[in-house]
């Protein structure tokens, strides 16, 4: 895995490294073909946020010398300059984030596997088959006792835990049950829709402290999955609802998700 941090292999793409120091980063890339994926990327952001500024920089820089701004006490060029900055810097995380580079993900300072969230996905499938096909089973504990699952599952969680309302997207609330993955405790919420009650929708909860996950899609024996996470719990859905759908969903619960 390559030692330089994000914010060298940007400087190194945006031609500001020492010379040095740019020769290290190359040696580095011609060694490490991840590394020299992850630059490629760099450089591709780069030049979106410059075709992004391109139209707008006559706005930002004075249209003769003399013209002075009014916005900062930056001039102009500086402004530009770290604007162009901020928007390569902000585009290359978002592609190397969905670009999926490196093998582990930062959990409160400390690197565990991004295999947690693989497993974690699959085993939430796996539960999802076989406990969607039980008609009376299909919860541990019914929607009518809603005050009992909500007071179960923020202890279990250490926190308070409200069942989110989706019966605006045609799915009633049918109950819950408490999954155990790589003996951790997962609260499992079930929803269904009147049309195919035995393919139901889950919001699984568990607590895995982290610095923060994006959105990451999977399909598991013809069951889509989607997760995510904030600092400090885990969010999977799963169901049969096709992939675009899931992430809509996935989008509307994340603001949501400290009430959850």
């Amino acid at each position: 895995m390559s030692r330089f941090e994000d914010g060298i292999l940007v400087a190194y793409v945006d031609g500001e490294l020492s010379e040095a120091l740019a020769r290290e980063v190359e040696a580095a890339s011609e060694r490490d073909v991840e590394l020299r994926r992850k630059i490629a990327l760099l450089r591709l952001s780069g030049s979106v946020a410059r075709e992004a500024f391109r139209a707008s920089r006559e706005e930002i820089l004075p249209r003769h010398p003399a013209q002075k701004s009014v916005h900062t006490h930056r001039s102009p060029a500086k402004r530009f300059h770290a604007l162009r900055q901020l928007a390569l810097a902000v585009a290359a995380s978002v592609l190397i984030a969905i670009a999926g580079f490196g093998t582990t993900m930062m959990w409160r300072g400390k690197s565990v596997e991004a295999n947690f969230a693989d497993s974690l996905l699959d085993e939430v499938a796996e539960y999802h088959e076989v406990f969607a096909r039980e008609t009376e089973h299909q919860v541990e504990v019914k929607a009518d006792r809603l005050d009992e699952i909500e007071a179960w599952f923020s202890e279990r969680l250490h926190r308070r835990l409200r069942v989110p309302d989706l019966t605006e997207r045609g799915l009633a609330f049918r109950g819950a049950r408490l999954l155990v993955v790589e003996k951790q405790l997962v609260a499992e919420l079930v929803y269904s829709s009147g049309d195919d009650p035995n393919r139901p929708l889950a919001l699984c909860i568990v607590s895995h402290p982290s610095e923060g996950i994006p959105l990451k899609m999977k399909e598991h024996d013809g069951i889509n999955l989607a997760l995510w996470g904030d600092d400090s719990f885990v969010y999977v859905l799963a169901g049969w609802l096709d992939s675009p759908a899931l992430a809509v969903l996935a989008a509307e619960l994340k603001p949501m998700q400290g009430g959850i």
